[in-house]
Formats: C-alpha cells, structure tokens, sequence
C-alpha cells in the first residue's frame, strides 16, 4: 500500500515506518523511499494519518502502545478485512478519527502487488471525518469505494475468504484426486486451468447460476 501510494498519488506523502524489527522498517523505507523511525512515537508525531499495517491479532497492541500519545485530529487507520474501527477503543478521547480501509485484493507478492493495485475495490467504516478523508484519496486514484457497516465486517471477510483461499483449497482438492489417477502436479494444473479460468470468467460477466454447467 506504501509503494502505491508513494507512486500514484501527489497528496499522499508517505513518512516512514516503524517495525518491530529494524530490519523490517529499513525493507519498508528504502522500498518507499520514505524514512524508517526509531519510535512508534517519533513516527506518530510525523503523521497526519497513521497506518496500523499489521497482522490482525497485533492491532489491539500496537493501539495500545499509541494511544496515549498526542493523536489530536489524526487519522488512525488499520487495513483488516475481518475487524472494523470499533477495535480502536477510546479513540474519542485521544480528539482522532478511527477508520478500518480493506482492499478486496490479493497481495500475493508485497514486492510487485502494488502493480495492479488500480483495479481493487475498496470497502470503509469508521468515522465520517476519517472516511470522508480517505475515500476522497482513493477515489481520487480512481478506485471505487464502499461503506460498510462496521456490523458486518466478520461476514464480509468470511466472503473474502470463501472467494479467495477457499477456491485455492477446491483447486488443490481436485489436484490431490487427479494425482490419484497418475497425473503429475504440472499436468493437473494444466489440465483444470480452463475450468477454473473460464467458470471464473462467466460468473463474473454472467452470475452464478448460468455459469453452472455440466450435470448440475
């Protein structure tokens, strides 16, 4: 998201990191041409919106070591698909905006994902400052933007999965029964990749039910 933004946009300038590890936030800013930070709290001095880039059980915590810093009329926002903003508690006392931003886009490569990145959808709850903010930034991109009740989060992740790593796993299933009829891992690759490209094609062009075929 960093090296996106740092490429395409002439309002979002992107500040630095801080990691964990200082190798990881040297990685990140070299890749950004941006600035690795010493202290989470020298980086959120530095920022206007502030980004929790983190797996989904580290938020809570990186929250909690931010929260008592000055987060006056800062943008505080994380990029989890499954948690909504709601897990920034106590964020109206700090005098920030809380946004949870999820891209409906498979980052595969965190070297090269950023490439295709244009086309992703992306989906927004928070506040409506905050959201008024960064809906203006990515529709400024081009992308198309949807609000989403913070409610829904977990159903709207469990389609994400069901969509993504859910295929993945039929795919691998029907490899493990072609192996069973001697056909190497290249081959059944091969040999499923126009069911599964085509089907994909025609559900998104034509809907669910007239993609079906065969005896179903």
């Amino acid at each position: 998201m960093g090296k996106y933004l740092s490429e395409n946009s002439s309002i979002a300038k992107i500040k630095g990191y801080y990691s964990r590890t200082k190798k990881s936030a040297d990685i990140a800013a070299t890749f950004t041409n941006s600035t690795a930070y010493d202290s989470s709290e020298e980086l959120v001095k530095e920022c206007d919106i502030v980004c929790v880039a983190t797996p989904d059980d580290s938020i809570l915590k990186v929250w909690e070591q931010i929260k008592d810093f000055n987060l006056h009329k800062k943008i505080i926002c994380h990029f989890s698909g499954s948690l909504s903003s709601d897990i920034f508690s106590g964020i109206e006392k700090t005098g920030a905006e809380k946004i949870s931003i999820h891209p409906m886009y498979a980052f595969s490569d965190k070297e090269t994902s950023w490439l295709q990145f244009q086309k992703a959808y992306l989906t927004m709850e928070g506040s409506e400052k905050a959201v008024a903010v960064m809906r203006s930034l990515f529709e400024g991109l081009g992308h198309t933007v949807y609000g989403l009740d913070s409610a829904d989060k977990v159903k709207y992740h469990a389609a994400a999965v069901l969509a993504s790593n859910a295929v993945v796993g039929l795919f691998y299933s029907a490899q493990q029964l072609l192996s069973e009829c001697g056909f190497a891992e290249e081959e059944s690759r091969k040999l499923l990749a126009p069911l599964i490209t085509e089907n994909v094609s025609s559900i998104v062009k034509n809907g669910c039910a007239k993609a079906l075929t065969g005896p179903v």
